[in-house]
């Protein structure tokens, strides 16, 4: 996923910020300012000038679990994309009540959350929609872990036997 995000300093630069969707890895791409990644794997300094630097960092929201990070430039944070209330974390992480299935039922219902994150925030459809969607694709995460769990049970007692 692609953002902008708009540096006020001197005129109005734009940043483009590439968000991975599965790994959430973020590069950071400006073609006429100097971006040097610092130690901190999350931190980056901006050369405006030869004496000028601002310091932008990458901050993971709900635990690293959102694929969308917020930038705090300065010590004053910026939201990359629309801020969502505790409804809305607790609709998308539905799926995550797959943890209790051991690590296949984690992977699943990671990557539906996850889903459910973007989707939320994607503003090309009407808001029932996205919610009957979210729902969908926690149904689809459920019968997907219960169809996997019976054909690695069902594989395991073949060998055995």
């Amino acid at each position: 996923m692609k953002y902008e995000f708009k540096l006020n300093y001197p005129e109005d630069k734009v940043i483009d910020i590439n968000v991975s969707f599965w790994s959430g890895a973020v590069n950071i791409n400006f073609d006429e300012l100097n971006i040097i990644r610092q130690s901190n794997l999350n931190e980056y300094k901006i050369q405006i000038s030869k004496d000028s630097f601002r310091f932008l960092k990458i901050k993971r929201q709900l635990f690293g679990l959102d694929p969308i990070p917020k930038i705090v430039l300065d010590s004053v944070e910026f939201d990359l994309a629309q801020s969502l209330r505790w409804y809305e974390y607790l609709l998308c992480c539905i799926p995550l009540i797959l943890i209790s299935g051991g690590a296949i039922g984690g992977f699943i219902g990671l990557m539906g959350m996850r889903s459910n994150l973007w989707l939320i925030r994607n503003n090309k459809y009407p808001t029932y929609i996205r919610i009957f969607m979210i729902f969908l694709i926690g149904c689809l995460s459920f019968l997907g872990y219960k169809e996997l769990s019976r054909g690695i049970a069902t594989a395991v007692r073949l060998i055995r036997s």
